[in-house]
């Protein structure tokens, strides 16, 4: 009984392993996914302030109006900057929607992770304290036994 309880133990410990292991790759990952929404923030906050600037200079071009050839050739430019902005702004957004959604996941299942670790532990601990209780009553029913064995000899 006491090896089986001992390989018990033993498992548990294996799969606290494995959950911490798992634990500190889902904290690693974290740790990247944080840096990927710093650098897309960065980056979404640049390519407005970037976006900011051509409609300020689509708006200063419009004021002019001339029709000078190469003004409407940099309007039509600048026009199509702007669209190309918007879109990888769009798509920035996106990513970092995703990149957050992902962020959470990781989160959660880091949280889950950390709870399953500390229930092995407890269960460790309990499983400890048996083996303690089971060693000591072995222990009396030893000296039991050897206060029969010593009576039945008297006798």
């Amino acid at each position: 009984k006491i090896k089986t309880l001992r390989e018990q133990a033993e498992a548990a410990q294996e799969r606290i392993d494995i959950y911490e292991g798992e634990s500190k790759r889902l904290e690693q990952e974290t740790l990247q996914k944080e840096h990927e929404i710093v650098s897309l923030r960065n980056k979404h906050k640049n390519l407005d302030q970037e976006l900011k600037d051509t409609v300020e200079k689509m708006r200063v071009l419009e004021g002019l109006k001339q029709d000078d050839k190469s003004t409407l050739e940099e309007k039509n430019i600048t026009q199509s900057k702007i669209s190309l902005l918007e879109q990888e702004l769009e798509n920035s957004d996106q990513s970092l929607r995703e990149t957050t959604k992902n962020f959470r996941e990781a989160d959660v299942k880091a949280e889950y992770f950390e709870r399953k670790l500390q229930q092995i532990e407890s269960q460790i601990v309990a499983q400890d304290r048996k083996n303690e209780e089971l060693g000591a009553k072995q222990e009396e029913l030893l000296a039991t036994l050897d206060e029969l064995n010593a009576q039945m000899e008297d006798i």
